[in-house]
């Protein structure tokens, strides 16, 4: 009978540990210490879990993040929130630091864009009705630029400083349909969502790739309803395993978290595999009106439901080893 090494002309490698980065995805090895037959595939959302991340100086809701985009969770800007702040704050992987205020203070704005490079769009401001103030992130400090065409809070936003997508929300109380782009300098109203909602969650990495998902619809209870743009255009996709609102999302068109929500309050995570959802590990503690950002394989949520400061961190593993046992 033919071995391993007459089929793929190589041995078994035998290890003393199990391996843990991408390097050895599919890799057959024996682990000479347990003295187990060993496989690694690479990890995926599915594989993920939560643990405690270093608390915001602020606690706060309904606050606004750049990168829901999914480039990376080391870095992020979360800003606003509830009572009508102007606070923002920055994290490194590890900690919150406070940074330069937003000039318009506010609660229910949404952001897109990086660390670096980011837009916090609409919300509420007091006294008075909602805002569509916009403002663009340079890594120090906030800059006022041209307002959305209607005035919304509670929307969702994704892509970069330069060309994104603003939609749904509060209109100024109805549940909006209405979808704005932003090129830049100016918003132009472009389309129209299928399901008119507020506090939805959104991920996407450009203008032209974007999901949102759950929300607030009128009449009736929560949605879990998820729509996918091309640019152009929604279409209704998959919805989410369990409908609620106020929860965050983050990551790509194709690979994305929704994390919490409400009512009653949540700790439910759901991963996107670009088609369907996938209900994955919870969170430690419950919450709505949180924000988050990063990778559907890595991110963070912060702040949330009572002004808490709390922080988790998610985190897929690079691979997974699984045993190989004897049928």
């Amino acid at each position: 009978m033919a071995d391993l090494k007459e089929i793929r002309g190589t041995r078994v490698e035998k290890l003393d540990s199990d391996p843990t980065t991408t390097g050895y995805n599919g890799q057959l090895f024996y682990n000479s210490v347990s003295g187990n037959f060993k496989v690694n595939r690479a990890g995926t959302a599915a594989d993920g879990s939560w643990s405690s991340g270093g608390n915001m100086n602020t606690g706060r809701d309904s606050g606004g993040t750049t990168n829901t985009s999914g480039s990376s969770s080391n870095a992020g800007i979360f800003f606003g929130g509830s009572p009508f702040s102007a606070n923002t704050e920055s994290y490194n992987g590890t900690s919150w630091t406070e940074v330069n205020d937003l000039n318009t203070a506010r609660n229910a704005a949404v952001g897109s864009g990086i660390e670096t490079a980011g837009l916090s769009v609409g919300g509420d401001i007091a006294p008075g009705p909602s805002t569509g103030a916009t403002e663009t992130w340079d890594g120090t400090s906030w800059t006022e630029v041209n307002d959305l065409n209607t005035a919304k809070n509670r929307g969702v936003a994704f892509g970069t400083q330069t060309a994104s997508i603003y939609a749904t929300g509060n209109d100024p109380s109805n549940k909006s349909t209405l979808t704005e782009s932003w090129n830049g300098t100016s918003w132009s109203e472009i389309a129209e969502v299928n399901t008119a909602r507020a506090q939805a969650s959104p991920s996407g990495n450009s203008s032209t790739a974007g999901l949102i998902f759950a929300g607030e619809i009128a009449p009736g209870p929560p949605t879990g309803a998820t729509e996918t743009w091309d640019g152009t255009s929604w279409t209704e996709v998959n919805d989410l395993n369990t409908a609620r609102r106020a929860g965050t999302g983050f990551g790509s068109q194709t690979l994305a978290l929704m994390v919490a929500g409400t009512p009653p309050l949540k700790a439910n995570t759901e991963s996107w595999n670009g088609s369907s959802w996938t209900e994955v590990n919870d969170l430690s503690t419950a919450r709505a009106g949180l924000g988050g950002f990063g990778t559907s394989n890595s991110g963070i949520v912060a702040s949330g439901s009572g002004n808490t400061t709390a922080t988790e961190e998610w985190a897929a593993p690079e691979v997974v080893t699984t045993t190989i046992t004897a049928s």
